[in-house]
């Protein structure tokens, strides 16, 4: 593709919205460029009118930022990206399999509100136990439950949730690390795939990123009072 890509985003310690596009990008070998507007920054007050139609993060564009063509909201940018870059494995290449990883992509896309709300991605942060509460682990639950299915029917061939990596990994991935922070126990399956997806050089090298970042945001900050 001749047209340079470039992906606006929040912060990497928090917007877990973000990090899904990023990731699955990265891992796909896609070049763009990364445009990062930090939440409550003059930055974001500066620029995020002509960065993002919607207001929000992340946004994809192709061509100059707020000067070329834009895509935002984080599904709508995954599928534009296998739109652009068919070959490139940013979803499974068997039809049942890519059905499958969609279903449960939108699933995490539209639910799991307990465990979003109680636990917010936090990846330099350790609360063990925090957030914890009935709805909060039916989520759990049901996201151990799509894992170990996934991996079981469509992940024989390589370690993810569809043997290679692609954009259903990458939209767990954020909650993998969430399971880090608030301390979530899991075992078997479900375990074994949780380490694998951190391991993954995408999620590494996002997280890495994440740990370095200082700013503190209190509405993304629970547990944790102001420095």
């Amino acid at each position: 593709m001749s047209t340079p890509l470039a992906l606006v985003i929040g912060n990497k310690n928090y917007s877990s919205w973000s990090m899904r596009p990023w990731v699955a990008l990265r891992a796909a070998q896609v070049r763009l460029q990364e445009r990062q507007l930090k939440f409550e920054s003059q930055d974001w007050a500066a620029h995020i009118g002509k960065l993002s139609p919607s207001g929000l993060v992340p946004v994809l564009w192709e061509g100059e930022p707020g000067a070329g063509f834009p895509t935002w909201d984080t599904l709508a940018i995954i599928e534009r990206a296998h739109e652009l870059f068919p070959a490139q494995g940013i979803w499974p290449e068997e039809a049942q399999a890519r059905a499958r990883a969609r279903s449960i992509c939108a699933e995490m896309h539209g639910g799991f509100r307990a465990l979003r709300g109680a636990m917010p991605m936090n990846i330099r942060g350790r609360y063990p136990g925090k957030g914890m509460n009935p709805e909060v682990a039916r989520d759990i639950a049901r996201v151990s439950a799509l894992w170990k299915g996934a991996r079981r029917q469509y992940g024989r061939a390589g370690p993810y949730l569809f043997g290679a990596f692609s954009a259903a990994d990458a939209y767990y991935a954020p909650v993998a690390t969430r399971f880090v922070t608030y301390d979530v126990a899991l075992a078997g399956g479900a375990k074994e795939y949780q380490l694998a997806l951190l391991e993954a050089p995408a999620v590494r090298e996002w997280c890495a990123a994440a740990v370095q970042e200082t700013e503190f945001v209190a509405a993304d900050e629970p547990y944790a009072a102001a420095p």
